[in-house]
C-alpha cells in the first residue's frame, strides 16, 4: 500500500503532503518529471548559469505542483533550497508508484521522440479527417 499523506519538517515549521489525485496525477508526474530533470542540469551547471537562466515558469511549475500536494495549507516562511528539496522528494515519494514508473517513461520517450521530429522539421502524419 502506498502513502497518500506525508508529514515533512521544513525550516519554518511542518505541512503535510497529499498523493494527488488520479484526475491529474499524469500531468502533474509529467511536470514533476520535467521540474526535476530541469532542476539537475541547473545543479550540474551551476557555476556557469545566472539566475536569469531559469525561467519563471519553473519555478512556477515546482509551486504549483506543491500547492497541489498542500491543499490548502501555506508554506511556512521561509522556504529554503534544503526545503525545496525535501517537498521535491515528498512528492515523488507519494506520487510515483512503481506501476506508473513505466507510464511515465512510456510518455517520456513519446514527448521526445515528438520533440525530435518537430525539431528536425519532418512533417506530421496527414490528418485523413474532413
Amino acid at each position: 500500500m502506498f502513502p497518500i499523506r506525508q508529514t515533512v519538517t521544513l525550516t519554518g515549521g511542518s505541512v503535510t503532503l497529499h498523493a494527488w489525485g488520479a484526475e491529474v496525477a499524469d500531468a502533474h508526474l509529467f511536470d514533476l518529471l520535467t521540474f526535476t530533470s530541469t532542476f539537475a542540469l541547473v545543479r550540474e551547471n551551476w557555476e556557469e548559469i545566472d539566475r536569469q537562466d531559469v525561467q519563471p515558469e519553473a519555478w512556477g511549475t515546482f509551486w504549483r505542483l506543491a500547492h497541489a500536494s498542500l491543499r490548502g495549507q501555506e508554506l511556512p516562511r521561509p522556504v529554503t533550497w534544503a526545503d525545496r528539496l525535501t517537498l521535491l522528494t515528498a512528492m515523488w515519494d507519494l506520487n510515483d508508484p512503481p506501476e506508473l514508473e513505466s507510464k511515465l517513461d512510456a510518455l517520456s520517450r513519446r514527448a521526445s521522440s515528438r520533440l525530435a521530429q518537430l525539431t528536425q522539421g519532418h512533417p506530421t502524419t496527414p490528418s485523413t479527417s474532413t
